[in-house]
């Protein structure tokens, strides 16, 4: 179960020498089975989990577990990334969406999804990533909550938290059932709203649960980036509904479609590692993104 522990928010990775980390991480990866549940906060907003294991396995000066407390509940992302980032994506995965990221910051689920495989290249354009994982009360399946207010809540909770903890803008990124949530986000929040959206590989169809023309698009203020591949053969994430949902987001301070071909597809249409997942030119879809997050304007102060 996860145990609240008084910790300053403002804590960082420290270095240990290279036998004790490698160690650690040997002992993280066969303890890893025998870690529990989560517990919700009590007391600080925010526990931070430094550890030496997580920066051998993410190659990445910070990297750090972060429980933010909201309603109640703890809500989990894992952060990576180094004190010269220019901004901080949060990465909203597809499927059921919880990534399943031990105390220890291993991810458990979805480690092949397009976003969770492609982090370290964000990383390389200058970015912070926090993979999100699931709120404490709900951790097993997004996919009946990621459209609602609660869950939107959830999200600006985090959004708050790493904003004001870098001082850097935050903008959310999905992937499939996961645009859902990024724009469940885009759409609900005020205060607290992502300075910028990206949409990869929409959801246009949920097959009994939300979809993003499930959520008030026309809400949606900030910058927003909608990316599809051409040969997209997933029956949920139809190509042909690109124009509607950039239709849709008539508000939005800026709204681009970037049309990606080539890679190759192998196993189910719908699954990370078909022209859904933007499998083989990841590294030219998530470059592209970079360039049009940094050259978006800046969304209005939250």
């Amino acid at each position: 179960m996860r145990k609240q522990t008084e910790i300053d928010p403002a804590v960082r990775t420290t270095s240990a020498p290279i036998t004790a980390v490698v160690l650690s991480a040997f002992l993280v990866l066969t303890l890893a089975a025998c870690i529990g549940g989560r517990k919700p906060l009590s007391g600080p907003d925010v526990k931070i989990t430094p550890s030496a294991a997580i920066r051998v396995l993410s190659v990445a000066p910070i990297a750090e577990v972060h429980d933010v407390a909201n309603r109640g509940i703890s809500v989990r992302v894992l952060v990576e990334g180094s004190a010269q980032s220019t901004a901080v994506v949060i990465l909203f995965a597809g499927g059921r969406g919880v990534t399943k990221i031990s105390d220890q910051g291993l991810i458990g689920r979805l480690k092949g999804n397009f976003l969770v495989r492609s982090r370290y290249r964000f990383r390389a354009h200058g970015f912070m990533t926090a993979i999100f994982d699931s709120p404490s009360d709900w951790v097993e399946d997004l996919r009946p909550i990621h459209d609602g207010t609660a869950f939107a809540s959830d999200v600006g909770a985090v959004i708050r938290h790493l904003r004001s903890l870098y001082d850097l803008p935050v903008w959310v990124i999905g992937t499939s059932r996961g645009t859902v949530a990024a724009a469940n986000a885009a759409s609900r929040l005020g205060k607290n709203k992502p300075d910028g959206a990206v949409f990869t590989a929409s959801l246009f169809d949920g097959n009994q649960t939300a979809s993003v023309f499930d959520l008030p698009l026309e809400k949606v203020q900030i910058p927003s980036l909608i990316v599809h591949h051409k040969k997209d053969a997933c029956v949920y994430t139809w190509p042909g509904d690109v124009p509607r949902f950039k239709e849709r987001l008539s508000q939005a301070k800026a709204v681009d479609v970037m049309w990606f071909d080539g890679g190759y597809s192998r196993g189910d249409d719908c699954q990370a590692r078909s022209y859904h997942g933007f499998n083989g030119i990841e590294d030219r879809v998530v470059a592209m993104i970079a360039q049009w997050i940094k050259k978006s304007p800046p969304a209005a102060s939250p």
